[in-house]
């Protein structure tokens, strides 16, 4: 019994988002090809691999055993693409990432990325993600780190719990109207941190408002501002106050990774791989 590894690959998509459409868009492929490859991934396994209850897909056990084992061996294969091809590679890459991540996972991407493939020139782009995501759209990026835009066609990387900081010093939560440092209108963050205060109807006002998340911490150490972020880029010198001090939790973020449609050759796919080996390894 042989499983061709772009069945698999379809199999282990459709399996997580359990929608044929979904599916045939995030592996750039129709629905009725999605439905072509499960019909031949089936007729090779002998079993059923899928129910339907009303609309909802489910795997049945079979599906189950089947998915397992696939995303061992689509582990496999991809460790042995890149084992296989990766010496000799040269040429470039565009990703994209926001500010506060490209301060901080970038780096160490990159880091690695040049050492593993020291002739591939890596181009990086640091805006929102609701500007990344278009510019991949506009096959202007090749790969694209966004946050919680809940978009189709993305990787999910990890969940980050996103979290008020103020500076140590109590002053900062003293006046009544909460001092904001925040990115610009399209941040999710802040609109997410101005819904809380409404909620508990505190009146706010933005005392800070910056593109860097450099800009944004430094507002919040020197005692001008409370902020929302994401909870791995809180420093040691500040704060995380919550429902105690009058401020409600905040959603926890979907940070996903999105490629081009015609992001399929083999310098993107790697960096792709490194970019998620970095995420996992922080947030596993």
């Amino acid at each position: 019994m042989q499983f061709p590894v772009e069945l698999l690959q379809t199999f282990v998509v459709l399996a997580k988002i359990k929608n044929f459409t979904a599916a045939g868009k995030q592996i750039h492929r129709s629905q009725s090809a999605v439905s072509m490859q499960i019909k031949r991934l089936t007729e090779i396994v002998g079993s059923p691999l899928l129910g339907m209850a009303g609309k909802r897909i489910f795997l049945t056990p079979m599906g189950e055993l089947v998915l397992e084992h696939a995303k061992k061996i689509l582990k496999t294969h991809e460790a042995a693409a890149i084992a296989i091809s990766g010496s000799g590679l040269k040429g470039k890459v565009r990703i994209g990432a926001p500010e506060d991540y490209a301060s901080t996972f970038i780096p160490r991407i990159l880091a690695g990325f040049a050492q593993e493939y020291p002739d591939i020139r890596v181009d990086v782009h640091c805006l929102p993600s609701r500007q990344l995501y278009f510019h991949v759209q506009e096959n202007k990026l090749d790969l694209a780190i966004c946050t919680a835009l809940d978009m189709e066609g993305e990787e999910e990387l990890c969940r980050e719990p996103v979290v008020w900081i103020t500076n140590m010093d109590a002053k900062t939560l003293a006046s009544g109207s909460v001092p904001l440092a925040v990115y610009g209108h399209d941040c999710i963050y802040r609109k997410w941190a101005i819904e809380a205060l409404e909620t508990k109807e505190r009146s706010f006002h933005i005392a800070y408002m910056s593109p860097s998340i450099a800009g944004i911490l430094a507002a919040v150490r020197s005692g001008l501002a409370v902020a929302p972020v994401g909870r791995h880029i809180v420093p040691d010198d500040v704060r995380i106050i919550g429902p105690s001090e009058g401020f409600l939790p905040l959603p926890v973020a979907g940070v996903c990774l999105h490629r081009a449609a015609n992001a399929r050759d083999m310098i993107i796919h790697k960096l792709a791989v490194h970019v998620r080996n970095s995420f996992m390894a922080t947030f596993s």
